[in-house]
């Protein structure tokens, strides 16, 4: 029977005579639960569509306890508190700045702690909400990787208003106050086969925490970096540049796309990934920066052989193709 949960929208597959809660664990999901006999209630969901047989009684609607519950048909609950296979939980922290340094290029590193005891859970290539004074909130990958632990680090690029007012209040207040984790782009698990992370502008602070989360796991597949800005000059400093060149399983590649004649690579990004790969099927693809950079990117590849659903971007969540990007306020975790 399939049982489908709100408002998740998952759909579990149990078997006959097993008890909800139990295939969802058997499944890989994290629950709500404690006694797991019916006594405690922390698992109980809302039976909306379809029958159970719990203790013996048939149920149609009501209150369920998914840890007795066994379906007798395909049901719809609505069960909150359910997340998916590798989905961390949303928390929000009151963080210390511990620092915010200009780095070149206009970009900021802000550094923040969390507090004692409450380390952040979240996947390298994830990114965190920060609230403003106003009370909106704007996205921010984390350039940290999680084995920092309380640590985390943002790349803001101080250019508009609204960046430069928030560099402001991060300085003035010296706390901040976030939420995270959001962002399916991640690294929960190491991918069997080469990367190729491909970054515009302070889209680099995504591929930072990639990188870094590689290189603690001892990631042995080769590593392609593509970091391009305008102008050799955008480029900013990172912490681990230096470290990053010694690696012998990670290439790095800085490419300028306004101005020829520097020491380095001048051109687009998807130009240069397909001046370096004849053949792209066995590539795993990042990519950071705007609605426009990455859907390029993306179609420049498919049009060289590469299959889509081997890129993921952020922004294929929250800017979709059918979305006109000329009037959208984007998040700045794709600035570029």
């Amino acid at each position: 029977m399939k049982v489908t949960l709100q408002p998740s929208g998952a759909v579990l597959d149990v078997d006959a005579g097993e008890a909800i809660l139990d295939a969802a664990r058997r499944l890989g999901y994290t629950c709500p639960q404690s006694c797991r006999n019916g006594n405690c209630h922390v698992c109980a969901a809302l039976l909306v569509e379809g029958r159970v047989r719990q203790n013996g009684v048939e149920l149609d609607h009501g209150e369920l306890y998914t840890c007795i519950a066994e379906p007798l048909q395909d049901c719809v609950l609505h069960w909150d508190g359910v997340l998916l296979p590798g989905e961390l939980p949303v928390r929000s922290l009151g963080c210390q700045v511990v620092d915010c340094i200009e780095v070149g290029g206009d970009v900021w590193r802000v550094l923040l702690r969390a507090p004692a005891g409450k380390p952040p859970r979240y996947h390298a290539g994830q990114y965190l909400l920060i609230e403003r004074q106003d009370g909106e909130k704007s996205a921010f990958s984390l350039a940290s990787a999680p084995q920092q632990g309380r640590d985390l680090e943002l790349h803001i690029l101080g250019r508009e208003a609204s960046a430069l007012n928030l560099l402001q209040q991060l300085r003035e207040q010296g706390t901040a106050r976030v939420q995270l984790p959001f962002g399916d782009a991640h690294l929960a698990e190491l991918p069997d086969g080469p990367l190729v992370l491909i970054a515009a502008g302070t889209g680099m602070a995504q591929m930072h925490s990639l990188i870094e989360e590689c290189r603690s796991r001892g990631f042995q597949h080769p590593v392609h970096l593509y970091w391009g800005a305008r102008r050799p000059e955008d480029f900013y400093q990172l912490p681990h540049w230096d470290e990053w060149q010694a690696l012998p399983n990670l290439f790095l590649h800085q490419v300028v796309s306004d101005q020829c004649g520097w020491q380095g690579r001048c051109g687009l990004l998807h130009e240069a990934v397909r001046e370096d790969f004849a053949d792209l099927r066995a590539l795993h693809v990042y990519a950071s920066g705007s609605p426009s950079m990455v859907y390029a990117t993306l179609d420049a590849l498919v049009d060289s052989g590469m299959n889509a659903h081997q890129m993921r971007a952020d922004v294929f969540a929250y800017a979709p193709r059918s979305v006109s990007y000329t009037h959208l306020t984007l998040p700045t975790i794709c600035s570029g």
